[in-house]
């Protein structure tokens, strides 16, 4: 019988879901399970009914059609199949029928209640659990804060300490509470295989992701001179007239490199990529045997 894992939060992105999937993706994988992960596919341009990104064998669709999310998956899960779709409970009977995994990883389906689940995990930030408390449109909230007594397990993300946010005490009492945090693994080019130390570098940053800051900021941590940067909305699609302006910009400041996230990388014209490096994170999963020991 297949296990169903669902990873998500309840505020509006920036809790590290992708980057946290993968790894429970490759957790799975090393163990000699057939992992398949569904995903909305928000903002993919091929629409939302059920697509096949990766069959574990093949990327079959780009991050254009795709959405940079279950694209950026797919390429470092490799024997991963990914599904993106709408309708979750249709993504899960299309890969029953066509697949039969023996995990699935349910991307961002913490408020997706139509698909069953047998493990729900909430990811919290660790410095904002709740935001603001107040929903959207008046905050940052997807649902009330209430809705983390749903959860089975509570992992707090970007987390400096294991001590447990006041303002999330009352949410996550008598639940299995865990914490991570990124772990910066190298800046990659084109080749997918170069590696360059950041400190003293002079760079001009950009990103089009929930939490922006947080990426700047991190890039500062590494010893780098952030000599300019520039942002975009979450998922945001590059034409060339943007990353052509990102380019002429970072000359005229005489910046060292130009630096991104992954998940914007994958998103790039071709022929920018060769001139764009992107910083890759892992998550660092603490008391990492005791989570996967709950998970089974």
């Amino acid at each position: 019988m297949s296990k169903v894992i669902s990873i998500g939060n309840i505020s509006m992105g920036g809790t590290g879901k992708t980057p946290f999937t993968i790894m429970l993706a490759k957790h799975y994988i090393s163990k000699g399970k057939k992992v398949c992960i569904l995903s909305r596919g928000y903002k993919g341009n091929i629409g939302y009914d059920t697509n096949v990104v990766s069959d574990g064998k093949s990327i079959l669709l780009g991050p254009d059609k795709a959405a940079d999310e279950p694209y950026m998956i797919a390429v470092n899960c490799p024997e991963a199949i990914v599904i993106t779709g709408k309708e979750r409970v249709r993504s899960y009977e299309y890969a029953e029928k066509h697949f039969k995994p023996d995990i699935y990883l349910l991307d961002d389906g913490f408020q997706h209640h139509k698909m069953h689940r047998d493990i729900d995990i909430c990811l919290l930030d660790h410095k904002k659990p709740i935001s603001t408390g107040l929903m959207f449109p008046f905050g940052y909230l997807r649902e009330p804060a209430s809705g983390i007594k749903r959860a089975d397990i509570v992992v707090f993300t970007r987390a400096e300490d294991d001590r447990i946010p006041e303002k999330a005490a009352k949410f996550v009492k008598g639940k299995p509470v865990f914490f991570s945090n990124v772990d910066y693994s190298g800046i990659y080019g084109v080749d997918g295989k170069a590696k360059i130390a950041m400190k003293g570098k002079k760079v001009f940053a950009f990103a089009g992701i929930a939490s922006p800051k947080k990426f700047f900021s991190f890039i500062k941590s590494l010893g780098a001179e952030l000599v300019g940067r520039k942002f975009y909305s979450d998922h945001h699609c590059y034409c060339g007239r943007e990353t052509y302006v990102v380019e002429r910009k970072a000359k005229e400041i005489e910046a060292d490199l130009i630096l991104t996230t992954e998940k914007d990388y994958v998103k790039l014209p071709e022929d920018v990529k060769e001139r764009v490096h992107y910083l890759k994170i892992d998550i660092n999963l603490r008391e990492a045997q005791k989570f996967f020991e709950l998970l089974g």
